[in-house]
C-alpha cells in the first residue's frame, strides 16, 4: 500500500493501470472482464463504461457528451436516468453515424441493465432511444448482437405493453421480416442463456441489490422478468426454424426437466403461471418429443390446474389443456380423472366459468371430442352431469349480467349437444337414454327458461336450436334426400321428441288467461326464429309496448327481411305450421270468448311471420260474423275479423291490428291490395288507424285518388274548426295534423307520398288559411291554428327536397314571412307563435337555398319579399319602420351560410333604409331611429364580414361613406354619450370600422376577383386617413376633465378600432399641438405632440383605454431611438465624462407619478410575498398604467443601438427608477406563477414566464392578468437589462437577494437561458472570421476565431442563475496567440458579457470587433487595455505628446478625476 516515493519492484518502470491490467486479462483469457467489479453482469453497481480491450483507443472515439450521458445513465435516480436516455435518443437522431458507432462497444452492458429497471418509463424510453440508434448504426450493430439480443427479446415480452411495443419497433428497425429469424439463430445460445439464467439460477435478491433496493420493488422486478423470461421462451420457440429447434433440443431439456421450472405452475403470480402455460403449449406445438418425456409433469401441471379462474390465467391454460389432451394421448394415466379432473371441471361450469365464459366454452367441445372412453364411462351419467352443470351456469351472476357471457354459455350448449347427438346415433336401449336425456331433461327445460327470460330470447339460443333442427331435418332425409343414410330414423325419433315436447311446453304459455306477456314474446320470438324470418339477437318486444312514429318508406312491410339475412336453410314447415296453427286457434278463443288484448297482440305477430293460407284457415269458436264468400281465406279473415276488430270502440291500442291488416295482404294479389285498402279508407274509421295504415302502405294506393280526396277533405275540416275557435289539442285532432304532417313531409324516391294534385291542394288551403289570419285584426284568438299550420310548413320545408318548386308553397312561405315582418301591436300574437313563424321563415328559406336552381327569378320569393320590404319602408308610417329591425333578423339568419347564392335582395333592403334616414344630431334622434341605424351598421358588418362578393362599386361607395358620415356625426356628439343608444350607435360604428380594416388588409381570395380595382387605393389614400384622423381624437374628447363619467364600453370599442391603424398615421397625426416648455427632445413635433397627449392616458382608470393607448404607442416605440441618434451624432467625444440620456420624458413622468404610489401601497409588503390588487380598483389603473410604461420603455431600450443604450441605461442607474421597479415587481409575481388550468399529468408545466400575455383591448377583467404581466416585465428586464440588474441584485440585502435567485433559478432562468441558446441557433447574423455554436444540454456557446495562422476558441457557460450570475468564459483551443493577450481577450469578453446591457450575440460582436482593430494595428488604450471602449464603443484617440500612446477619452476622465493628477498614466508626463 506504499505512496509515491515508495521503491518499485527492480524492472517495474512504469505505475500499476487498471486499464492494461484488463487489456492483460483479455489477451490471456479472451474475455473482456467489467470494468465495475467482476461479479454478476446484472447485480454490480454500473460505473462509466466497462473495461474494453484497448479502452484507451475506443474511450477517444467517443464524443463528450456522449461520455456525459452515458454517466448519466448509470445513476440510480429514476429522472435523471430517463432524462439521460431521452436525451441520448435524440443525440443518436441528430448526430453523425461515426459519432454514434463510438458508443457501440459500451452499448451493450448499459442495456442490459436499464432494459430490465424497475420504472416502466424508464424501459419504454430505453428501446425508444435503442431504435434511434438501430436506425443510425445500421450493420455495425452485428459485432455487439450477441450481448444484446437475449435482453432484447425479453424487452418485447416486457409485461408493459408500451415497453414490449417498443423494443419491437427497434427490431424491425434492426432487421427486416425475412432477417429476422436469422438473426434469431445466429443468437440463439446466447439468448437461451439468458433465459434460463433467469428461470433457473436468479431469484430476486440476485437481481437487485438487497442493501439499495426495497424488498417489494426487487420483488416486482424478480417476478416481471420471470414473465419475460418464460414468454421469450415461447417467441424463440415460434420464430426459430425446426433445424434450430432440434439444435436447441439439449439445452431446452435442461430447462423443462427442473423441478423449478414446473413449480411456477403454482406461483402466486398469475402473470408467471399464465406465461408458463403458454411455454407448454408452444413446447406441445413444436418439440412434442420433448414433452413426451415429462408428460407426467406436464399432465399434472396443466390439467389439475383448470379450476384457475384468474382473467390473466385462464385463456393460455386452457389452451395448453387442448394441446396437451392432443400431443400427449396418455395424459390421463398421469392424471386421476374422477378425483382430479372432473369435479374441477363441473365446478368450473356449474360457476358460469368464473365470468370468464367468453375464453373458457369454446374449448368445451374440443375438450369433450379428445376425452376417451375411460373418463366418459358411463357415458350416461357423464352427458347429464355436464349439461346440467353447463345450463347451471347461466344462473351465474355475472352470466345473468352479461350478454355476452349468457351467449358463449348457450353456443357451448348447443354446440355439445350436436356433437353428443353425432356420437350417440347408434341403436340400443343405452343410446336411446342418452337421446331422450338430451331432450327432455336438458334442450326443452332450457328453451322453457329462455321463453320467460328476455336476455336470453335476445341471445343466439333460438338461432342456434333452429340451426340444430335443420342440420337433423337434413340427416333424416327431409329436405331432399332419400332418408337412406346411417342414423337417419334417429334423427326423426329426435325431431319427433322435440316437436312433441315443444308442442305441450309453448301451449301451457299461451292456454292460459292471465297469460305473461313476456314470455309471450319469447314465444313469438322462437316461433320467428324458427321459421327463418328471424335474426340473431331479434327481439319484438316493441309490439308489446306504444308505437312511437315510424315511416316506412318500402314497398313491403318490416316483416319481410332481406334473403340474406335469413338461415341457410329452412325447417320443415309442416310441424312447425302446426304448433303456430294450435296456437293460433288458442288465441281466437281467448279473443272471441274473453276479449283478452294479450291474445290479439300475440296472434298479430304470429300472423306477422307465418301469413299461410293454413294459419288464415284456423277457426275459433262459432260467433255471428257477417259471411264473406270468398275463397281467399287470408281476404276472408281480414274482412270478417280484422275489420271488426278496428271497428270496436274504446280500442286504445291498434297496431297490432294494422299489422294483421298487412299480414293478410301477403296473401292477397297486387290488384286486390288497393281495393282493399280503399275500402278501409272510407270505413270512417279514427284517423289515428289510417294515420298506422299510411306508414306501412304500399305505393300504389297512396297515389290513388280515394286516399288524396279523404286527406284533403280532411285538411278542409281542420282548417274550418280551427277558424270556429274550437278546440284543436284532443287526440284524435293531434292524429289528424300528424297525418297532414306526414302525407306532406315524407317522399319516395323523391316523389311525395300522395298524388302531386293533392299536395298542390292541401298546401293551397292552408295558404288560403293563413293568409285570412293575416287580414284579420285580432289574431290572437286563431293562436292554435297558426300552430298547427306552422308546424306542418316547417316539417314541410325543412324534409321535402325541392320543395320550393311548387307555387303553393312558396305562397304559403311568402305569407308567413309578411305576418313575421308586419307590427303585432295589434295583433295580439304570443311570442311561441311568432317564433314559429320565424322557424318556417328559416326552413323555407334554407330550403330555398339548398335545393332550389333558380331562386332569383323575379316571381321567386326573395325578390317578391325584398320587393315588399322596400315598398312598405318607401310607403308606411314608422309602425313599419318599428318592426323592420325583426325583418332583417328574419331574413338574415337562413342566407348567413348561403350568401354566395345571392346578388342584392337584402343590399337593395339596406338601400333602402340608408335613405329614409337622415341623423346628424344624435341627442334629438328617437330610440327607434338609433335602433334601426345600429341594426343597419350590424347588417352592413356582416356584410363585408360573409358576403363581401355582392357588393359592386357604387355600393362600396355608399357603405364607405355611410360609415364616414356615421363617424363624423359620432364625433360631433360626443356629449351626447350619455345616452345607451347613442353609446351603441357609435359601438357599432366602431365595429364596422374594425370589420372594414381587417378585410382591406387581407382580402378573401373569394373577393379578389370582384373587388373594383381602385377600391383598395381609395381605401389607403383618402379613407384610412379621414376614418383615424377622427377617431384618434375621439379618447381625449371622452376623457376630458369636465366629465368625471365615462362611457366604458366605447372606449373599449374605439380602442380595438384604434389598435388597426397604421404607423405613418400615428407618425403624421392631426392632433392638436401639445408640446410643453423646457422639455427637451429631438423628436419631431407630430410624435412629440402624441407622446405628450397619450402617455397621460395610461394612467386614467378604464383599462381598455390603458391598453388602447399601449399599443398605439408600442407602434412607435421603434422610431424614437432614431431621432436620439441623430441628435447624438452631431455631439464629439471631447465630453469627457460619460454622457446620460433620458428616454421620452413624457413617459418617464408617467413612471414617476405612479412611483410613490406604488411604493406607499407595497410598503407593508416584503420581498417575495406577493400583493393581490383587486381589479375595478384605483390601485388596480395604477400599477397596469405602471406596468405598462415600463413594458413601453423596455420596448424603447431593445430597439436602440449600442451606443445609445448605455447611455439610456446610465439615466437609469442614477435615476433609480429600474431599482424601484425591481422591488415592486418581486412584491406582485406569485410565488409560484404556474399557468392555471393546468393538470396534474401535464408533461411541461406552464408558467406566467414560459406564455405570453395577450394584451387585448376588449380582454376580460382577471385577478392573474396583472401578476401575469408583473412577469412579463421582469423577463423583459433581465432580458434587455441583464447587465443592470445583475448589479441592482449584488447591491441586495442578503435576505432580498436570496428571495429573488431562489425565485429567478427556478422560474426565469432556465427559460431565460434556453431563449439565449436558441436565439444563437437560429441567429442569422454572420461574422467575417468568427463561428458560433451552442449546446443546449450544457448551456453553453462555442465562440471560434480564425485569421490567417492563428486560432481560438472561447467556451461561455451559462450560469444556473442567469443573468443574475456571472457569465462564465472557459479556454478552449488557441494557436498563435500569447499567453497574456489571451488572457487580456478573455478578461475582455467576460467584461463584457458581464457589463452590458444585451444579449451573448450582441457580446460577442463587440469581442470581435476589438480583436479586428487589435489585428489591424490599432493599438489598446493603456488604460483600460482594451481598443474598444466598453461604454461608448469609441477608439483610442487621445494621445500624449511625449509617449505618443493614445487613450480613451472617457478612460482619461476618470483617470484624472480618481487620481486628482494630469499626468500622462504611461510616461507620467503633463498631459495637454
Amino acid at each position: 500500500m506504499g505512496g509515491k516515493n515508495k521503491q518499485r519492484t527492480k524492472g517495474n518502470v512504469r505505475p500499476s493501470s487498471s486499464g492494461r491490467a484488463a487489456e492483460l486479462l483479455a489477451r490471456e483469457s479472451g474475455v473482456v472482464p467489467g470494468f465495475i467489479g467482476f461479479g454478476s453482469t446484472v447485480t454490480s453497481e454500473l460505473g462509466y463504461v466497462p473495461a474494453v480491450h484497448g479502452v484507451e483507443e475506443i474511450d477517444s472515439l467517443v464524443d463528450a457528451d456522449f461520455r456525459l450521458v452515458l454517466r448519466k445513465m448509470s445513476k440510480r435516480d429514476t429522472v435523471t436516468k430517463l432524462k439521460a436516455i431521452q436525451e441520448f435518443g435524440t443525440m443518436c437522431q441528430e448526430r453523425d453515424a461515426e459519432e454514434v458507432k463510438g458508443v457501440l462497444p459500451y452499448w451493450p452492458r448499459i442495456y442490459c441493465k436499464i432494459s430490465v429497471d424497475h420504472d416502466r418509463r424508464v424501459r419504454e424510453a430505453t428501446q425508444q432511444a435503442f431504435e434511434q440508434l438501430v436506425l443510425k448504426v445500421r450493420r455495425s450493430l452485428a459485432p455487439s448482437l450477441k450481448g444484446l439480443m437475449g435482453h432484447w427479446l425479453m424487452a418485447q415480452c416486457d409485461t408493459y405493453v408500451p415497453a414490449a411495443s417498443a423494443a419491437c419497433l427497434a427490431f424491425t428497425a434492426a432487421f427486416p421480416p425475412n432477417k429476422q429469424t436469422e438473426a434469431l439463430s445466429f443468437c440463439r445460445d446466447e439468448i437461451l442463456n439468458v433465459l434460463q439464467d433467469t428461470l433457473l439460477k436468479e431469484t430476486a435478491d440476485t437481481l437487485s441489490d438487497p442493501k439499495s433496493v426495497p424488498e417489494e420493488e426487487r420483488e416486482t422486478k424478480f417476478i416481471r422478468m420471470l414473465t419475460s423470461s418464460l414468454l421469450g421462451v415461447k417467441k424463440l420457440l415460434h420464430l426459430l426454424p425446426d433445424s434450430d429447434r432440434n439444435l436447441l433440443e439439449d439445452r431446452l431439456t435442461q430447462l423443462i426437466s427442473s423441478a423449478k421450472f414446473w413449480k411456477y405452475s403454482k406461483h402466486k403470480t398469475p402473470q408467471v403461471r399464465g406465461a408458463l402455460s403458454e411455454v407448454v403449449s408452444a413446447l406441445c406445438q413444436y418439440t412434442p418429443g420433448l414433452v413426451h418425456k415429462e408428460a407426467a409433469r406436464a399432465s399434472a401441471a396443466v390439467l389439475l390446474s383448470i379450476d384457475d379462474t384468474d382473467p390473466v390465467v385462464l385463456p393460455p391454460l386452457w389452451e395448453a389443456v387442448l394441446h396437451v389432451v392432443t400431443t400427449i394421448p396418455d395424459c390421463w394415466t398421469h392424471v386421476n380423472a374422477r378425483k382430479g379432473f372432473l369435479p374441477k371441471l363441473w365446478a368450473l361450469l356449474r360457476a358460469g366459468g368464473g365470468g370468464m365464459a367468453k375464453a373458457l366454452h369454446p374449448n368445451l367441445m374440443p375438450l369433450v371430442s379428445r376425452l376417451p372412453a375411460e373418463v366418459t364411462q358411463p357415458a350416461l351419467d357423464f352427458y347429464t352431469t355436464f349439461f346440467t352443470s353447463l345450463i347451471q351456469g347461466l344462473s351465474a351472476e355475472r352470466a345473468l349480467t352479461s350478454p355476452t357471457e349468457s351467449a358463449a354459455i348457450v353456443t357451448a350448449v348447443v354446440e355439445c349437444m350436436r356433437f353428443s347427438v353425432m356420437q350417440h346415433t347408434e341403436e340400443g336401449e343405452e343410446q336411446r337414454k342418452i337421446q331422450q336425456m338430451l331432450i327432455s331433461q336438458q334442450l326443452l327445460p332450457l328453451l322453457e327458461s329462455a321463453v320467460g327470460n328476455p336476455s336470453l330470447q335476445n341471445g343466439p339460443l333460438f338461432l342456434l336450436v333452429t340451426e340444430m333442427l335443420i342440420s337433423w331435418e337434413k340427416r333424416a332425409g327431409l329436405h331432399g334426400g332419400d332418408g337412406s343414410q346411417e342414423g337417419a330414423d334417429v334423427y326423426q325419433t329426435l325431431l319427433g321428441d322435440f316437436w312433441e315436447g315443444i308442442g305441450l311446453l309453448l301451449v301451457g304459455f299461451v292456454d292460459t288467461e292471465e297469460a305473461d306477456p313476456k314470455a309471450l314474446e319469447g314465444v313469438a320470438t322462437l316461433l320467428q326464429v324458427s321459421s327463418g324470418r328471424g335474426k340473431k339477437g331479434f327481439s319484438i318486444s316493441k309490439m308489446f309496448e306504444v308505437h312511437s312514429l315510424r315511416v316506412s318508406g318500402r314497398d313491403e312491410p318490416p316483416e319481410g327481411e332481406p334473403q340474406q339475412m335469413r338461415l341457410v336453410g329452412s325447417l320443415e314447415s309442416e310441424r312447425l305450421e302446426a304448433v303456430v296453427c294450435q296456437l293460433a286457434q288458442l288465441c281466437l278463443v281467448y279473443v272471441n270468448e274473453k276479449q283478452s288484448e294479450r291474445h290479439l297482440v300475440f296472434l298479430s305477430l304470429l300472423l306477422r311471420s307465418f301469413h299461410t293460407p293454413r294459419v288464415f284457415a284456423v277457426k275459433g269458436e262459432e260467433q255471428s260474423l257477417p259471411v264473406v264468400d270468398l275463397k281467399n281465406m287470408a281476404m276472408r279473415f281480414l274482412l270478417e275479423r280484422v275489420v271488426a276488430w278496428l271497428s270496436e270502440e274504446g280500442r286504445s291500442q291498434n297496431d297490432h291490428l294494422v299489422d294483421m291488416i298487412f299480414s293478410s295482404l301477403h296473401c292477397c294479389s297486387p290488384q286486390e291490395t288497393p281495393r282493399i285498402l280503399n275500402h278501409i279508407t272510407m270505413m270512417n274509421l279514427p284517423w289515428g288507424i289510417l294515420l298506422h295504415v299510411i306508414q306501412k302502405s304500399c305505393r300504389d294506393w297512396l297515389k290513388g285518388s280515394v286516399l288524396g280526396e279523404r286527406l284533403f277533405g280532411l285538411a278542409e275540416e281542420l282548417c274550418n274548426t280551427g277558424r270556429g275557435h274550437a278546440t284543436l289539442t284532443s287526440n284524435e285532432n293531434t292524429h289528424s295534423w300528424t297525418l297532414i304532417s306526414l302525407v306532406l313531409s315524407q317522399q319516395h324516391n323523391n316523389e311525395p307520398l300522395i298524388g302531386e294534385v293533392y299536395l298542390e291542394k292541401i298546401l293551397e288551403k292552408l295558404h288560403a288559411t293563413l293568409s285570412e289570419t293575416k287580414a284579420q285584426a285580432d289574431q290572437g284568438g286563431m293562436e292554435p291554428l297558426i300552430c298547427f299550420i306552422c308546424d306542418v310548413a316547417s316539417t314541410f320545408y325543412s324534409s321535402v327536397t325541392d320543395c320550393l318548386l311548387l307555387a303553393s308553397a312558396e305562397e304559403l312561405l311568402l305569407t308567413a314571412f309578411q305576418i313575421t315582418a308586419q307590427d303585432h301591436s295589434n295583433t295580439h300574437l304570443s311570442v311561441s307563435v311568432l317564433s314559429k313563424l320565424r322557424a318556417v321563415c328559416v326552413a323555407g328559406v334554407q330550403a330555398l337555398m339548398q335545393h332550389s336552381g333558380d331562386q332569383f327569378q323575379e316571381s321567386g320569393f326573395l325578390c317578391s319579399a325584398a320587393v315588399w320590404v322596400k315598398r312598405q319602408l318607401l310607403t308606411a308610417s314608422l309602425d313599419v319602420k318599428r318592426a323592420t329591425p325583426a325583418t332583417l333578423d328574419t331574413v338574415d339568419p337562413p342566407l348567413k351560410k348561403y350568401t354566395h347564392k345571392f346578388s342584392s335582395p337584402l343590399t337593395e333592403i339596406a338601400l333602402a333604409l340608408a335613405l329614409s334616414l337622415s341623423l346628424s344630431d344624435l341627442s334629438k334622434a328617437s330610440a327607434d331611429q338609433l335602433i334601426l341605424t345600429v341594426e343597419m351598421m350590424r347588417f352592413l358588418s356582416w356584410l363585408v364580414s360573409s358576403s363581401s362578393s355582392a357588393l359592386g362599386g357604387g355600393q362600396w361607395d355608399f357603405l364607405l361613406c355611410c360609415m364616414l358620415a356615421w363617424l363624423e356625426t359620432a364625433c360631433e356628439n360626443v356629449s351626447g354619450l350619455g345616452s345607451p343608444w347613442v353609446q351603441l350607435f357609435v359601438c357599432e360604428n366602431a365595429s364596422l370600422i374594425v370589420e372594414l380594416s381587417r378585410f382591406f388588409a387581407a382580402p378573401p381570395a373569394t373577393a379578389a376577383d370582384t373587388l373594383p380595382a381602385e377600391l383598395t387605393a381609395e381605401w389607403t389614400d383618402f379613407f384610412i386617413e379621414g376614418i383615424y384622423s377622427l377617431l384618434l381624437h375621439l379618447p381625449v374628447k371622452i376623457t376630458g376633465p369636465d366629465d368625471p363619467l365615462f362611457p366604458l364600453a366605447v372606449l373599449r370599442s374605439v380602442g380595438v378600432a384604434l389598435t388597426y391603424i397604421p404607423v405613418p398615421q400615428l407618425l403624421k397625426n392631426s392632433l392638436p399641438a401639445n408640446l410643453i416648455a423646457d422639455q427637451k427632445t429631438n423628436l419631431p413635433a407630430p410624435l412629440q405632440t402624441l407622446l405628450n397627449t397619450l402617455c397621460p392616458l395610461l394612467l386614467f382608470k378604464a383599462r381598455p383605454l390603458q391598453i388602447t393607448v399601449y399599443l398605439l404607442l408600442e407602434k412607435v416605440m421603434g422610431q424614437l431611438p432614431e431621432c436620439d441618434g441623430e441628435g447624438e451624432s452631431s455631439k464629439t467625444e471631447e465630453d469627457a465624462e460619460e454622457p446620460s440620456l433620458s428616454p421620452p420624458e413624457s413617459l418617464m413622468a408617467v413612471l414617476s407619478a405612479c412611483e410613490d404610489l406604488c411604493e406607499s401601497v407595497l410598503a407593508g409588503v416584503q420581498v417575495g410575498e406577493f400583493a393581490v390588487v383587486q381589479p375595478l380598483s384605483v390601485e388596480y389603473s395604477c400599477f397596469l398604467g405602471y406596468l405598462l410604461s415600463w413594458k413601453l420603455l423596455l420596448s424603447f431600450f431593445k430597439a436602440s443601438p449600442s451606443q445609445l443604450r448605455v447611455q439610456y441605461s446610465l439615466y437609469l442607474k442614477r435615476s433609480h427608477s429600474l431599482h424601484k421597479l425591481l422591488i415592486h415587481l418581486f412584491k406582485m409575481m406569485p410565488e409560484n406563477p404556474a399557468y392555471p388550468g393546468q393538470g396534474a399529468d401535464t408533461k411541461d408545466t406552464k408558467t406566467f414566464f414560459t406564455e405570453s400575455l395577450s394584451l387585448a383591448v376588449d380582454s376580460e377583467y382577471s385577478l392573474r392578468r396583472l401578476p401575469h404581466l408583473a412577469c412579463g416585465v421582469y423577463y423583459s428586464a433581465v432580458q434587455d437589462l441583464p447587465a443592470m440588474v445583475r448589479l441592482w441584485w449584488n447591491s441586495q440585502e442578503k435576505r432580498v437577494s436570496t428571495a429573488v435567485e431562489r425565485f429567478s433559478t427556478r422560474h426565469v432562468s432556465p427559460v431565460l437561458s434556453a431563449q439565449e441558446i436558441s436565439s444563437v441557433h437560429a441567429s442569422t447574423q454572420t461574422f467575417d472570421s468568427m463561428t458560433v455554436k451552442a449546446r443546449s444540454a450544457a448551456r453553453e456557446v462555442i465562440a471560434t476565431y480564425s485569421v490567417d495562422d492563428i486560432f481560438i476558441e472561447l467556451v461561455i457557460q451559462l450560469p444556473q442563475n442567469h443573468p443574475l450570475g456571472s457569465i462564465t468564459v472557459e479556454s478552449g483551443r488557441r494557436v498563435g496567440v500569447a499567453v497574456q493577450q489571451w488572457r487580456n481577450w478573455m478578461l475582455q469578453l467576460s467584461t463584457y458579457l458581464t457589463h452590458q446591457n444585451g444579449s451573448i450575440m450582441e457580446g460577442l460582436a463587440l469581442w470581435k470587433n476589438n480583436v479586428d482593430k487589435r489585428f489591424e494595428g490599432v493599438e489598446d488604450c493603456m488604460i483600460c487595455f482594451s481598443v474598444i471602449h466598453g461604454s461608448n464603443y469609441s477608439l483610442p484617440k487621445k494621445a500624449c505628446r511625449t509617449c505618443k500612446k493614445k487613450f480613451h477619452s472617457a478612460c482619461l476622465y476618470k483617470w484624472f478625476t480618481s487620481s486628482n493628477k494630469s499626468t500622462c498614466p504611461l510616461c507620467r508626463e503633463t498631459f495637454f
